[in-house]
């Protein structure tokens, strides 16, 4: 049969010696903690140092970080080390027998510390007086331990050595110049650029989804190049070639919505279509909402007068009909279709049918009004237009790019800048400014403010057939000009053609690449370059 630990003990004796003994075994576990937080905390400090120096070394390969952020990153990933391998040494609970353990083993006690504590406990089954003795030999021996010198609590140097050198290299990685920074400060700036100009255009489109004056087809046609520029900005650390790519693309959409909304050339038909209907009272109302521009009161004026055909006489028909045909006329090219409605009203009218006639009217009412309402739309494509723009160029400008590759348009290098086809006398004309400074470099941004325009080639009639000598094949030199022309001069500007600003071709230049791009088979990377180019010749 167990005895009780109560039996054990023998008594209260017994348990003030064991309560000494545990007190002794904390005593030792405490100083033992702390002997192991000197060995454990460099290497905490290691650790996290390490990943900073890792991370540093990876900024050098490509863009990550800048050094200031480096540094604090390392000490920051140091000091979380060392806090890791603290609370780990700290909050390490042992149980009582693990401690009698290790003090035996310390401090050689020859097991009397864990046979204590097994007594105690009931693991070791002996009688009451034996285990008095046993615990007071075992008080008695801990009482002659040197903790100082058996446990001594103090750094190794040892421990700390590779911290110091690895802190060292540390600070060399970020001292030395890091050529990754210039694209990262770019990058960064790229980001910032195009997350407020996606801002920008999430507003625009709210706008124009919010424009009660627009139809809804009017309105989803005018958000669906922002919405796909919105999707391209979206993807992750987009480049800014393809922000300005995407930008691009959606300003074209949009300019060439605003081109198909525009009623200014029908407005100046339906202005000048107005004069042939002013001198008659019943068109007098339709001919002054015409000449204002005013396509719904023409629209509602034509609804008017489609009520009142059966109130004119023959003679007002007749006369309406023909100045119906003469309007029908000026209108042809402008609009076909509403001319013809108009046609179709006069005959109507010139036959005597009435009924026709007031159809044709309100048809023609209805698509007075249908144009009318493309004005709205007009303008808001115009303005999406200009914002999109805007935008392209603030994010072709963001970053370092312009200083480093819009270098090369300054020179006058590169398609854009030495005309194309122009050969060196474009290049020469746009990159020299020996004329009173045209084509020379804009204190700005390096980019040339004029490029030559090289004439249209004539390619009519077949050329002039010429007979070489054999001595000019076999030495071209010796011959000189053939058939006794004379050397085309190449170091001033060519013969026609002319300089135009550079901001104005450029982006016809830009587009019909981009444009090209899309239909072309260079790959993705070719691609890339050709965008980075143009968009480091942004003006």
């Amino acid at each position: 049969m167990t005895p009780r630990s109560d039996d054990l003990t023998g008594g209260p004796s017994a348990r003030q010696v064991y309560e000494s003994l545990t007190t002794c075994l904390h005593k030792w576990d405490g100083r033992r903690r702390r002997q192991e937080l000197w060995r454990w905390l460099p290497r905490g400090l290691l650790t996290g140092l390490l990943v900073g120096f890792v991370v540093a070394l990876l900024s050098r390969q490509r863009p990550l970080l800048m050094r200031e952020e480096l540094a604090f990153l390392g000490l920051a990933t140091a000091l979380i080390g060392a806090s890791l391998a603290g609370l780990v040494v700290l909050l390490r609970r042992r149980p009582l027998v693990a401690q009698a353990l290790f003090a035996d083993r310390q401090f050689g006690l020859r097991e009397r510390m864990t046979t204590a504590v097994e007594i105690r406990t009931g693991r070791l089954t002996v009688d009451d007086d034996i285990a008095t003795r046993q615990l007071n030999d075992a008080l008695a021996v801990a009482a002659t331990v040197d903790t100082a010198r058996q446990l001594p609590v103090r750094p190794q140097p040892a421990d700390w050595l590779p911290i110091l050198a690895l802190a060292l290299v540390f600070g060399l990685v970020l001292w030395l110049p890091n050529p990754q920074e210039a694209a990262l400060i770019e990058q960064r700036a790229v980001a910032e650029a195009v997350a407020q100009e996606t801002a920008t255009l999430e507003t625009l489109a709210a706008d124009i989804a919010a424009d009660d004056t627009l139809t809804p087809e009017q309105a989803a046609s005018l958000t669906r190049p922002i919405d796909e520029a919105l999707a391209a900005l979206d993807e992750p650390g987009i480049s800014r070639e393809s922000a300005v790519a995407a930008l691009s693309q959606a300003e074209r959409e949009m300019q060439a919505l605003s081109q198909e909304f525009d009623n200014t050339a029908l407005n100046d038909a339906l202005a000048e279509a107005a004069a042939s209907l002013e001198n008659h009272e019943a068109t007098a109302g339709l001919a002054d909402a015409l000449q204002a521009g005013q396509l719904s009161q023409a629209a509602a004026a034509t609804a008017a007068l489609a009520d009142g055909v059966g109130d004119l006489t023959d003679v007002e028909r007749a006369e309406l009909a023909e100045h119906l045909a003469e309007a029908a006329d000026k209108l042809r090219d402008a609009d076909a279709e509403l001319a013809a409605t108009l046609e179709q009203a006069a005959e109507a009218l010139t036959e005597g049918d009435t009924t026709a006639a007031q159809a044709a009217l309100d048809k023609t009412a209805a698509q007075l009004a249908e144009r009318g309402q493309t004005a709205p739309a007009a303008a808001q494509a115009a303005r999406a237009a200009e914002q999109l723009g805007a935008a392209r160029s603030e994010v072709a400008q963001s970053g370092s790019g312009n200083s480093g590759e819009g270098e090369t348009a300054g020179t006058g290098e590169g398609p854009a800048a030495s005309g194309g086809s122009g050969g060196s006398t474009g290049g020469s004309s746009a990159a020299g400014g020996q004329d009173g400074g045209t084509g020379g470099s804009s204190q700005g941004g390096g980019h040339v403010e004029n490029v030559f325009i090289p004439p249209p080639a004539n390619l009519e009639g077949q050329g002039q057939n010429l007979e070489l000598e054999a001595q000019c094949l076999a030495d071209p030199a010796a011959c000189g000009p053939l058939a006794g022309q004379s050397p085309s001069t190449t170091t001033g500007q060519a013969s026609g053609g002319g300089l135009v600003p550079y901001d104005r071709v450029f982006s016809d230049y830009r587009d019909a690449a981009f444009e090209a791009l899309g239909t072309s088979d260079i790959p993705p990377g070719l691609q890339d370059l050709v965008r980075a180019y143009f968009t480091a010749l942004e003006p």
